[in-house]
């Protein structure tokens, strides 16, 4: 690198999701730098190796996102650029011909259950790609640390490290892993503060977690495609004071003194432990001890209680007054240190709400409670918080005492442009930003589907035949006396006729058996064969069969798919439907009813802090059976169940099955062998529905793409 590159401009862009981009312009091409962080004060710093500072301005000012200032200097053939931040964040780099851009991510990011882990990352990931783990070993140090090593296929993959519930989690973006890696590595054998590593994928990345026990710290790093992480453990030392379980940790004494005054008393202790003690004027008095392997803090707690008096420690110096003398001189310290900040200059700064509604977020700052003698000089709907007057367009809240704001100071809620407007001294602004920082963060969405499958398997069968025989009686042997008339048919009506004819007719009338198929419903009659043996004349016979069958088969299915998006712990719903008017007229009055048949899906979701969901669910799906009376047919779910991110789950199920076999025949011949078919009719139903009930949620991620 030439070593006449030099840093001569610094821009920044404030992006989408409070984040913020530092672009810095060099005359060259930028070396790769060497960065750390510290998290007290939360700063970057960057140092560019051959590379001079030529800003004219070596502070900028920049309070935007997570940026609070930003510092170069030049040192031993470096320049080092200091990012100072209002809270530690993540961060990204990348170099565009001789640009170097820093990207800070958003200081409203983290979710709630994640704000008390400390995320740190590796790389950059300056290119896109699908990466891969390689290997992964374990090694005992000589310190008896746990090292994991883990080689990369890439040494710029994305490599986020945090602690978690007494765990070591470790997540490599975009990253793939061997079916042979996959696998828990026990190395409690090793004798190490590591017990197990666990590695497994997680979607498109790679997730491994550490579990170690005991007391330990760890540290992380990479060289080249190699990534290493030491878990040491902490050792304790062999002058470490330990507490017993009433809080005392001094070193043990016996104390037997029939009234001594209460300065010897304390000089005996200060004797004892080496420490200076420093005792007001106005401690007197004479007190009786008898202690034995008391430990020497308690032993002096039990004098100063004994004559009301108050302890208070600097360093190896231990300073005893009356306690009335104490508290009145912490007294005259906090009045000094209130009239300084009463004395301290004013400043203002503008701060944008993002995700919130600036008069919540004004109300958690403090409870609001009305000012009545602001609030009638104010117009109808604004407050104070401060107590001055607040300018036109703006709705200002107040309060009559605020911790979290100095005496003089004033909270305006805009909310036109949805911000705070706040007056007050440095040391508070800067408080109320981190507070901000913490309160303004986007809530987490879901989008919850729901599939409401119904599947019908319906079968009908029906027989039947109808059965006629006829017999007129014979003219000649009825002349003749040998017959005295007789006629055989169905009924007595047909048979009168076939009397009076004197012979049999070629009708229907006068069956025997009428037990036909009737058909399924009225849209579709039963199939049917006839047969007539006949004999016509005075004295002819007549057979008459008929024969039908109908069979019917019908599947179905009907699918439904609500879905709905809805942010963490709103509820949400959805409904489709028909609603219709019915009239029920009695002997006095008319009753007008409205009545629902609908598709609806109603649902809660909570988003755990390991990702998963919890869902109170309502699904409810109607249909009217009869469009005259209104009467419903109901399918109900209630229910809450607790799912990963992306899981599918049957939440219900309703399966019925109605089988009805229906026999109509004549007693005896019905039940003949083969025969009896003749004489019967036989209806088979078979039908089978099934309702299941489909549930899977998702995460979206603040694109609202799908995670």
């Amino acid at each position: 690198m030439a070593s006449g590159n030099t840093l001569d401009e610094v821009l920044y862009t404030k992006l989408p999701g409070d984040r913020v981009q530092l672009t810095l312009r060099m005359s060259g091409p930028p070396p790769e730098p060497s960065a750390f962080t510290i998290t007290k004060p939360a700063r970057i710093s960057l140092d560019f190796p051959g590379v001079r500072v030529a800003l004219p301005k070596k502070n900028l000012a920049i309070k935007e996102g997570a940026m609070s200032s930003l510092t170069a200097v030049d040192g031993d053939g470096r320049a080092r650029v200091v990012l100072s931040l209002i809270k530690p964040v993540a961060y990204t780099t990348a170099v565009d011909g001789n640009n170097f851009i820093i990207t800070l991510a958003s200081p409203t990011t983290v979710s709630a259950g994640d704000q008390a882990a400390k995320t740190t990352r590796f790389a950059s990931s300056r290119k896109a790609g699908k990466y891969a783990l390689t290997r992964i070993d374990f090694r005992r140090g000589a310190q008896g640390d746990g090292k994991i090593v883990i080689g990369l296929s890439d040494p710029t993959v994305g490599i986020d490290i945090r602690e978690q519930s007494g765990e070591i989690i470790i997540d490599f973006q975009n990253t793939g892993v061997p079916a042979d890696l996959q696998r828990r590595l026990d190395v409690v054998d090793f004798a190490t503060p590591v017990q197990t590593v666990d590695t497994y994928p997680q979607g498109a990345h790679t997730r491994m977690v550490i579990t170690p026990k005991g007391r330990y710290e760890h540290v992380a790093y990479q060289a080249g495609n190699v990534f290493t992480v030491s878990v040491k453990p902490i050792i304790e030392r062999a002058d470490e004071k330990k507490v017993d379980e009433f809080g005392y940790s001094g070193e043990k004494l016996s104390l037997n003194f029939q009234n001594i005054d209460v300065r010897a008393a304390l000089q005996v202790l200060a004797d004892f432990t080496g420490l200076n003690f420093v005792v007001s004027d106005t401690v007197r008095g004479s007190l009786t001890l008898r202690l034995k392997d008391v430990p020497w803090d308690q032993a002096l707690d039990i004098i100063v209680d004994t004559k009301n008096l108050a302890v208070r420690k600097k360093g190896n110096v231990v300073i005893v007054a009356p306690h009335a003398e104490v508290a009145a001189k912490e007294k005259a310290q906090l009045q000094a240190a209130k009239s300084v900040v009463e004395l301290e200059p004013l400043v203002s700064e503008l701060i944008q709400i993002n995700y919130a509604k600036a008069n919540e977020v004004a109300t958690l700052l403090k409870s609001i409670k009305p000012v009545s003698s602001v609030g009638a000089q104010q117009a109808p709907g604004s407050a104070v918080l401060g107590g001055a007057p607040t300018p036109s367009g703006a709705t200002p809240s107040g309060t009559a005492s605020n911790s979290l704001l100095s005496e003089r100071g004033q909270v305006t809620v805009d909310a036109r442009t949805n911000s705070l407007l706040i007056q007050d001294t440095a040391g508070k602004i800067k408080e109320i930003r981190k507070l901000i920082a913490q309160l303004d963060r986007p809530v987490r969405q879901v989008l919850i589907e729901a599939r409401i499958v119904e599947a019908t398997d319906n079968f009908t069968r029906t027989l039947g035949s109808r059965l006629g025989v006829k017999k007129a009686r014979d003219q000649n042997a009825a002349l003749a006396g040998t017959d005295q008339g007789t006629v055989l048919s169905g009924n007595i009506t047909d048979s009168s006729s076939i009397l009076a004819a004197g012979t049999v007719g070629s009708n229907a009338n006068g069956l025997n058996v009428n037990l036909g198929s009737p058909g399924i419903g009225t849209s579709f009659p039963a199939a049917s064969i006839g047969l007539t043996l006949a004999r016509l004349g005075t004295d002819g016979n007549l057979i008459n069969l008929e024969l039908s069958a109908l069979e019917q088969e019908a599947k179905g299915k009907i699918i439904s798919s609500p879905r709905v998006i809805t942010a963490n712990q709103k509820k949400a719903k959805i409904e489709q439907g028909q609603e219709r008017v019915f009239t029920t007229i009695t002997t006095s009055t008319v009753t007008v009813t409205t009545k629902r048949a609908t598709l609806k899906l109603e649902v809660t979701p909570q988003i755990t802090p390991d990702d998963r969901i919890n869902l109170e669910v309502n699904v409810t799906k109607d249909n009217f059976t009869d469009a005259v009376t209104g009467i419903l047919n109901v399918k109900d779910v209630n229910t809450q169940v607790l799912l990963d991110n992306g899981e599918t789950v049957v939440i219900g199920g309703i399966y019925e099955h109605d089988r009805q076999d229906t026999i109509t025949k004549v007693p005896f011949f019905g039940d003949i062998p083969i025969v009896g078919w003749l004489f019967k009719n036989k209806t088979v139903q078979d039908n089978k529905t099934e309702l299941l009930i489909f549930l899977t949620p998702r995460i979206l991620s603040e694109r609202l793409s799908l995670r």
